[in-house]
Order: C-alpha cells, then sequence, then structure tokens
C-alpha cells in the first residue's frame, strides 16, 4: 500500500530534495514549487526516446543500472516504464530519498542499493542492457578506465551525460565561473592509451564527502577528458556506435559547447542487438 500523504509528509520533513520533484499523491510533491520531474526534464524525456527507438517502443524487458542515482528519479521513470532498474548511489542521505520512492511506488522491477560506483563490475553485478552514467564521469579521478570497466558490463546501450574539459586554453576565457578551477590541459596515459583533459578540485580535504551532493564521492580532484578524448575512450571500451544526442539540449547549443560544454553521448555495441543475444 502506498504511503499516507501523513506519512510522506513527516518523512520529506527530514529530508532536503535538491534534484527530482517527484508527484507522490494528488498533494505531495517532494519539492513543492519546481517543475515536475516527470513531465519536465528535457534528459529524462531524451532518454525514454533514445531507447524507445533502439528497442521499438519496448522497455518492458530491458535491465537498467542508474549509475550515481542520486534521488531515484531517472530510475523510477524508467521503471514505470516496465523496465527493470537498478539505481545506486554512494551516499546515504540520497539513497534514504530513493528509497522512500521505491517504497511509495510499490514496484518490484525497481531496486535501489548503496554503492560507489567505481565498484560498479560486470562480476559484482552481471551485465545490464542499459547503463546510465548521467553527471558522473566529470566526478571520477580515473574516466577512461572506469569507462572501459562498465562496459564490460553494458549489453548494448551505455548513456554517458557529462561535462568535458575544453581543448584549448582560449575557451577557459569564457567558461562559466563554475568551472574555473579546471586546471592546464594534461596528458595522461591509461591501459596503454593517452587521453587528455583537465584536472578540476571538487572540495577541500577537510569537507564532509557525504554533504557533497553535487560533487565526486571517493576522490577530491576529478580528471575532465576532452570531447576527442572521451569519444576514443568510448570506442576504445567496445561501443562500435558513438552519437551525440542534441534533441534535448539544441536550444542551449551555445551555452553547451562554450560556457558550460556538456553533452549526452549514446554508446552502442551493435552485438547486443543481434539475434542470438
Amino acid at each position: 500500500m502506498p504511503l499516507s500523504n501523513e506519512d510522506l509528509r513527516r518523512r520529506l520533513a527530514k529530508q532536503q530534495w535538491t534534484a527530482h520533484n517527484i508527484r507522490l499523491s494528488s498533494e505531495v510533491v517532494t519539492m513543492p514549487g519546481q517543475p515536475d520531474f516527470m513531465e519536465s526534464d528535457l534528459r529524462l524525456k531524451a532518454i525514454v526516446r533514445i531507447l524507445s527507438l533502439l528497442y521499438h517502443g519496448r522497455l518492458a524487458d530491458l535491465h537498467v543500472a542508474d549509475l550515481g542515482c542520486l534521488e531515484g528519479g531517472f530510475a523510477l521513470a524508467l521503471a514505470q516504464n516496465e523496465a527493470n532498474a537498478l539505481g545506486i548511489e554512494a551516499r546515504a542521505r540520497e539513497l534514504e530519498k530513493a528509497t522512500l520512492l521505491k517504497e511509495h511506488f510499490e514496484l518490484p522491477n525497481l531496486r535501489f542499493i548503496q554503492g560507489d560506483v567505481k565498484d560498479f563490475t560486470s562480476e559484482r553485478f552481471g551485465r545490464f542492457d542499459v547503463v546510465l552514467a548521467l553527471g558522473i564521469l566529470y566526478h571520477l579521478d580515473k574516466p577512461a578506465l572506469w569507462l572501459n570497466q562498465i562496459a564490460s558490463a553494458t549489453k548494448a546501450v551505455l548513456i554517458v551525460d557529462t561535462h568535458y574539459a575544453p581543448s584549448d586554453d582560449a575557451s577557459l576565457a569564457v567558461i562559466d565561473p563554475r568551472l574555473a578551477r579546471l586546471s592546464q590541459l594534461e596528458q595522461i596515459e591509461v591501459g596503454g592509451w593517452t587521453s587528455e583533459g583537465r584536472w578540476f578540485t571538487e572540495y577541500a580535504d577537510n569537507e564532509d564527502r557525504e554533504k557533497q551532493v553535487w560533487a565526486s564521492y571517493s576522490n577530491r580532484k576529478s580528471f575532465w577528458l576532452t570531447k576527442e578524448s572521451l569519444l576514443l575512450a568510448l570506442m576504445r571500451s567496445g561501443f562500435d556506435l558513438v552519437l551525440e544526442q542534441h534533441d534535448y539540449s539544441a536550444s542551449f547549443f551555445n551555452y553547451f559547447t562554450t560556457a558550460y560544454p556538456r553533452g549526452m553521448f549514446i554508446a552502442i555495441k551493435s552485438s547486443g542487438f543481434l539475434p542470438h543475444q
């Protein structure tokens, strides 16, 4: 039985939602006054569109992993579209919010567990038709290596929504002040390949990582790949088709390519769509 409005309000009073305004009942939402996540989130709509295209409108049999799921909105949405969704979140405060969604909506095809995305491997979790890495790659210190790691757990589709580093110093002059902590361009070698990018300091050594909701978890500095290195890393990880999806961001194209470099990349393994799969 879904939670009552009284129970919902009591539990929400102890939480602070910052990302996903979910309508829990006709009277209760998680972020009053904010746009409805399910109805208005452009990234969510883009993800549903591309998966519906690739899977001919049928998501019911898909196994989806949402890495760094935060409050659980994307995993919930895909579960409501009948996919089998697993959300993985490191911070206990965020997992508590996602658990509220699980308990209230009572979907047997929706699960949340606590864990660091760096520990996501096929050996531990199995393989998934679709893996979501939304707003997580640029929080890692070894992103190219991690892409290779999660590729082994991805049967067919990896969706990466991420910032990327400007490849020239001139671009730093017009970048959003929130990203101004990016370092000079550096090259690092991972697995015999050289990747290019910039270091970004997430938070100071004396700050509590549990409270840094919009930051990395187990590393205080992250390495942002350039767009070229990101694309090459995806291809080297075994994806033979790599696309950039613009239908959710076209209205903000200049902003996302100059001041706030970010994109949604769809990496596909053709073998995942063969009949024997």
